[in-house]
C-alpha cells in the first residue's frame, strides 16, 4: 500500500528516460490543437445537447485508429442503434454519407469504410438490459479475450445511460457515489492501460443576452464550466483531461471582432493531466458539413483537417459482417463480386 523511491528504481529510470510526456496525437499539430490522448488515463467531456461532443470524440477515435492502429469500444445508445453508429463512423472516415443518395460514398468507398470500422470499432448494445459501470468494463475485458485484440479506448456516452449501483457507504448521496465510481473509471484505465472516456451532459444554465456582430439581439446559453457538469464539480476534481465543446450562436462577436459561424465549435481544454499531455485553453474548430469532418484555420485562413497519416490499407482477406448465402464473405471476394456487378 505504500512505497519508497528506492523500491521503484526501474520505474524511476523509465520516467527519467522519457523524452516526450505527451500522449498520442489526434491529427493536428500541437501548435494548433495541444491535446493528446494518453494510455492509462481518462477524458471527461461535458456539454449541452447538440454541442457536437459525440461527433467530435468519434473523429478523435477515427484519427487514433488511422495514426496509431488503436481499437475502441463504444457505448452510445443516444447516437442510435449499432448499425447507425457504424454508419456514422463510416461517414466520418470516408467523408461522404453512408446512405445511398446524392454525393454518397461509392461501393468501393463503402467497402473501405466497412473494413476500417470493423477492424477498429466494437459497439456495446445491451438492448433492454441494464448496464452498470462494472458490467461495462467486464464486457470490455471479455471482448479482448474473445476477439484476441487489445482495446485502447472505451467510450461511455452519455453517463446517465448507465444503471447506478449505489452502495451503503454512498449514503444515498450522488456526490459520494460519483466520487467512488469516477475513481473506479480512473483505476480501471490505469490497471488496463486503456484510455477511458465518459461523456456527460451539463446541468441547466441561465441564458444570457448579447448582440450579434450585425447588431441583432440574441439570447443563448454560455460556454459551461467544468463545474457545470451534471452531478457537480466532482467531475472536475476526479477528471484527468476535461473537455468542454461549445457552439457559439451565429454572429456572436469574438475577441478578434469577427462573428461566430454556423459550423463553429469552441473546444475548451479545462484540465490537463498527466502533466504535459495537453494545454489548457479554448480552440476553434469548424465542422465541414459535407465531409462530416472537422477542420481548423491556419494564420492565412486555410482549412487544416486532421492529418490521418498514410492511406489506410486494411488486410485484403479481413472478414467483415456481410453474409452471402449464409456464409461470411471476405473483403477481396466482395470487391471482386461488386466490381463485376457494378463497376466503379
Amino acid at each position: 500500500m505504500y512505497k519508497r523511491l528506492k523500491d521503484l528504481n526501474a520505474e524511476m529510470f523509465s520516467v527519467r528516460q522519457q523524452v516526450d510526456v505527451k500522449g498520442k496525437s489526434i491529427g493536428w499539430d500541437w501548435d494548433m490543437l495541444p491535446f493528446t490522448i494518453k494510455e492509462g488515463a481518462t477524458t471527461y467531456i461535458g456539454a449541452a445537447p447538440a454541442s457536437g461532443k459525440t461527433e467530435l470524440w468519434f473523429e478523435f477515435l477515427i484519427n487514433l485508429s488511422c495514426l496509431h492502429g488503436w481499437n475502441h469500444v463504444i457505448f452510445s445508445p443516444e447516437t442510435g442503434s449499432s448499425a447507425e453508429i457504424f454508419a456514422e463512423l463510416c461517414y466520418k472516415y470516408i467523408g461522404k454519407p453512408y446512405v445511398q443518395g446524392k454525393n454518397s460514398m461509392t461501393n468501393g468507398e463503402q467497402i473501405s469504410a466497412e473494413m476500417f470500422v470493423n477492424e477498429h470499432f466494437i459497439v456495446i448494445d445491451p438492448i433492454d438490459e441494464d448496464l452498470t459501470i462494472t458490467k461495462f468494463y467486464q464486457l470490455v475485458d471479455e471482448i479482448e479475450r474473445k476477439e484476441g485484440i487489445r482495446i485502447h479506448t472505451t467510450t461511455i456516452d452519455p453517463w446517465n445511460e448507465l444503471t447506478e449501483e449505489f452502495l451503503p457507504s454512498d449514503l444515498g448521496r450522488e456526490d459520494k457515489y460519483l466520487s467512488r465510481i469516477l475513481g473506479l473509471v480512473r483505476k480501471n484505465a490505469r490497471k488496463t492501460g486503456r484510455h477511458n472516456c465518459v461523456i456527460n451532459h451539463v446541468r441547466d444554465q441561465p441564458m444570457v443576452s448579447a448582440k450579434t456582430i450585425a447588431g441583432t439581439d440574441i439570447s443563448y446559453f454560455p460556454m459551461p464550466s467544468a463545474r457545470d457538469f451534471a452531478g457537480g464539480q466532482v467531475w472536475f476534481r476526479k477528471g484527468l483531461s476535461v473537455l468542454i465543446p461549445w457552439r457559439p450562436p451565429y454572429g456572436l462577436p469574438d475577441a478578434d471582432g469577427t462573428g461566430a459561424e454556423n459550423n463553429e465549435v469552441h473546444l475548451k481544454v479545462a484540465k490537463s493531466k498527466p502533466k504535459g499531455v495537453s494545454k489548457n485553453g479554448v480552440y476553434k474548430l469548424f465542422l465541414d458539413i459535407e465531409r462530416y469532418q472537422y477542420y481548423m484555420l491556419d494564420f492565412k485562413g486555410n482549412r487544416v483537417y486532421a492529418d490521418r497519416g498514410k492511406t489506410y490499407k486494411p488486410e485484403s482477406q479481413k472478414k467483415i459482417q456481410i453474409p452471402r448465402d449464409g456464409q461470411m464473405e471476405t473483403t477481396s471476394e466482395k470487391l471482386r463480386r461488386m466490381s463485376q456487378q457494378n463497376p466503379f
